[in-house]
Order: structure tokens, then C-alpha cells, then sequence
């Protein structure tokens, strides 16, 4: 209940985390039929970085600020991640950055719905305000170790879960995340999930991927994107994205995203950009 991610919307971690997602929902889009997306811990749906909480920490500043959009690519995920933004400002003003709602939302057709689960009781009310006039869009003020399960598999039978916990307890290696993602798939094998996670110490991220394995869950694919040495202690040095049914190809566009991204984000020797199956077919 303590995380808020006003504190870290728009740093290096979001701004992978979102391409990514908009690259799982641009694949949704080459079948016509509706599919659902669902985000566990969807927060207030899009902030201010000129409020207190972004000021307070800067974390944006070695995020979203380092990205030239301008930049040459041929990467139609980042073309939609700043026409995504562009959106939101234009909306709102300069200074608002979207958090994963708003991202999905931009890439939402008019058959498609979202579902929106948060527990903290004054981002819910938030999120429900940022989104009460979209009937595509249904917020559940809810505990997402429970709420998940009971929301799979949605009618559409085609969609996304985000899975983007608070990661408190910093020294565990998240076992009640792999627990979580373990019932959700029994639940909904087609579906397609991913988790965000933190990298802060490698030990702990190795024994979370191995408790990931023994859950005998095919296809999951592990992006990761580190700014710092993964062993570095000072605080956090990279993010990962796991993903369980990953579209085809996704695997080889995200590489190129992350590539793309590395030299933007930090000059470290030592950061470095990497997609690998952590388990396959």
C-alpha cells in the first residue's frame, strides 16, 4: 500500500515496459475479433510530472527526458509510444506522462474493453474519475492476488494481463507473483501475460527465473534492460518484462526496441540489452 508510482512514472523502467506493451497490443491487432486487456496494478491511469511526487524523485529525468524522438528507427512500437504521449499532452498539458492504462487505452479498438484492478484507495478513485466516461473501461477497486483470477478467463477469450506489482519486499524473490501468474494461466492457458519486475541483485532475480521454471509453464520469454551493473547496490539497475504466450516474432521486434533504447538511457560500460527464452515450446 505504500508504492505510489506518481514517485516513478516515466523513468527508464516505464518507458520500456510501455513499448513493450504496445507492442503485445499492436499483435492482438492482426486478428479483427475483440480481445481484453486487464492491468492488476493499473495505478491513477496517467500523471503530472510537474507534481510533487515526480519532482520529489526526478526519476523522469533519466527516462522519458533522455529520449530524442527524432532519433532514426524503424520501429512502428516507438512511433505509437510518442503518438501515444502526444495524445495525452495535447489533452491535458507538456508535462503528463501515461502509465500503462493510457498506453493500452491508445491502442484499444472500438471492439476491444479493458479492465483495470487497483487496490490503493486513492489511485482507484482516481483511475475510476480518469476513466469514467469510456464504457470500454471498467475499474475495480480490488486486491489483484484475488481479483485476477476471478476476472479469467474474460468473455472475449483473446487479451493481455499486465501483472506490475509493488515489489516491497525487496529480498524475496517474489514468490507471490509466481503463485499469482501459476493460477492465472492454469485458468487461462491462451493467455497472454507479462510481468514487470525489478532488477536490483541478479542472485535474486536468478532464483525468481527458477521458480518461474518449476511452475512447468511453456513459453516464457524474459526482456530485460539494464542502465547500471546488475550487481551494482545502490538502488535499481535495470527492469525486466516476462512474458508468457509472447506473439510470433515478438521476441526479435523487442530486441530491437531494447537496442534501440540502451544507448538513450545510460553510458554505463556495463549496461547492457538482452531477450532470451527462459523457457520454450
Amino acid at each position: 500500500m505504500n508504492y505510489r508510482h506518481h514517485y516513478h512514472a516515466g523513468n527508464f523502467a516505464d518507458v520500456m515496459k510501455h513499448i513493450l506493451l504496445i507492442g503485445l497490443l499492436q499483435s492482438l491487432h492482426k486478428k479483427d475479433n475483440a480481445f481484453c486487456y486487464i492491468d492488476t496494478h493499473a495505478g491513477q491511469g496517467w500523471y503530472d510530472l510537474a507534481a510533487a511526487p515526480s519532482q520529489k524523485t526526478g526519476e523522469y529525468l533519466e527516462g522519458i527526458r533522455k529520449l530524442n524522438p527524432r532519433l532514426a528507427h524503424d520501429i512502428p512500437w516507438v512511433d505509437r509510444y510518442f503518438s501515444a504521449l502526444s495524445a495525452l499532452k495535447e489533452q491535458f498539458s507538456k508535462a503528463y506522462y501515461g502509465g500503462s492504462p493510457w498506453f493500452a487505452f491508445d491502442n484499444m479498438r472500438p471492439q476491444d474493453r479493458m479492465v483495470l484492478l487497483e487496490f490503493h484507495p486513492v489511485d482507484a478513485e482516481k483511475l475510476k474519475y480518469n476513466f469514467h466516461y469510456q464504457p470500454q473501461v471498467a475499474v475495480h477497486h480490488r486486491d489483484a492476488y484475488e481479483g485476477l483470477t476471478a476476472l479469467i478467463p474474460p468473455k472475449e477469450k483473446r487479451g493481455l494481463v499486465l501483472i506490475d506489482p509493488p515489489y516491497e519486499e525487496e529480498r524475496q524473490d517474489y514468490p507471490q507473483v509466481v503463485e499469482l501468474l501459476a493460477k492465472a494461466h492454469a485458468k487461462w492457458p491462451t493467455g497472454t501475460f507479462a510481468i514487470w519486475y525489478p532488477i536490483k541483485d541478479r542472485i535474486l532475480i536468478e532464483r525468481f527465473e527458477r521458480r518461474l521454471v518449476k511452475t512447468g509453464i511453456r513459453r516464457q520469454l524474459v526482456c530485460e534492460l539494464c542502465v547500471m551493473p546488475d550487481d551494482n547496490n545502490l538502488g535499481l539497475n535495470g527492469s525486466g518484462l516476462l512474458i508468457v504466450n509472447p506473439p510470433y516474432q515478438f521476441s526479435e521486434h523487442a530486441d530491437k526496441v531494447l537496442h534501440w533504447l540502451l544507448p538513450q538511457l545510460s553510458q554505463h560500460p556495463m549496461a547492457k540489452a538482452s531477450v532470451k527464452w527462459l523457457v520454450g515450446e
